[in-house]
């Protein structure tokens, strides 16, 4: 069997970030980064800049009135919102332009990240987290691995979603029976790749199983997006290409102090989220 590296190296076909993307996720970092630059930076890429000011625009937002020009977009939502919103639009791109099987449904999929990240958010503001935003594009990327996986053996992946699908086992449960190597590892091998911060890589890799990282300052964000893939998979099954019984993570509860009551008012208040997130999932 190829190990993790290896698989990851013939994934030629996954695009990553570009010099665009690249210089948004640098610029909108940078806390002496102005609104100009930031707009300027987005403004290398016509199409990238409408599809921002189209999700800016969206019920998700909720802004009263229409914005036109990108700096004031970036000054009503804030740099990190912005930078999410590019980053989705790359991550769509990404799920829809390289090759793999027709054995997974690919919409689905990409309704499962947005919903992943619109949890993740919803649940960082319940519980009080300081940077909500930080957990959109986590939840987000959180699944990267299966598209990678895909691109690298779509053999593989129609195993998978033959086990899945027929003997309603999660997709973990499938590739421990097939002997594949975790998506979590290969995600988090691609997003490294990236360039990408280490909460992300971290979130990626722990997303299944936040007690790896319970030692991490990076322990809050992985175990929240782990809580919000987990109702996203009890409440939309199939969306993420598994079935079965997810498994909620008792250190996950514990680090978040999260109660049955917290849960409850969670999922409620997802349920609305999510049904203000349509423009995310056409692009």
């Amino acid at each position: 069997m190829l190990s993790i590296d290896k698989m990851i190296d013939r994934i030629e076909e996954l695009p990553s970030p570009d010099f665009v993307v690249q210089k948004i996720i640098s610029v909108a970092s940078d806390p002496h980064a102005s609104a100009q630059e930031l707009a300027d930076a987005i403004m290398m890429d016509a199409s990238l800049s409408s599809k921002v000011l189209k999700l800016a625009n969206s019920a998700y937002y909720g802004i009263p009135r229409r914005i036109s020009v990108l700096s004031e977009a970036i000054m009503i939502l804030g740099f990190k919102t912005v930078r999410n919103l590019a980053m989705s639009v790359f991550t769509y791109s990404s799920l829809f332009s390289s090759n793999g099987t027709e054995a997974i449904n690919r919409k689905s999929l990409w309704r499962h990240f947005v919903y992943v990240a619109v949890g993740s958010e919803t649940l960082g503001e319940i519980l009080g987290y300081p940077v909500k935003e930080e957990l959109f594009i986590n939840g987000l990327l959180h699944d990267i691995g299966k598209v990678a996986l895909d691109v690298i053996s779509p053999r593989m992946m129609r195993a998978i979603s033959s086990i899945t699908s027929a003997k309603n086992r999660t997709f973990l449960e499938a590739e421990k029976l097939l002997e594949i190597p975790p998506h979590t590892s290969i995600g988090a091998k691609l997003v490294e790749r990236w360039g990408l911060p280490d909460v992300i890589v971290q979130t990626v890799e722990g997303h299944h199983s936040p007690e790896m990282f319970l030692d991490s300052i990076n322990a809050e964000v992985v175990a929240i997006v782990h809580v919000a893939d987990v109702v996203a998979n009890m409440m939309f099954p199939g969306d993420s290409l598994s079935y079965g019984k997810p498994n909620l993570s008792h250190d996950a509860l514990n680090l978040l102090v999260l109660r049955p009551k917290t849960l409850i008012r969670f999922m409620d208040r997802f349920k609305v989220k999510v049904k203000k997130a349509d423009e995310f999932l056409e692009m």
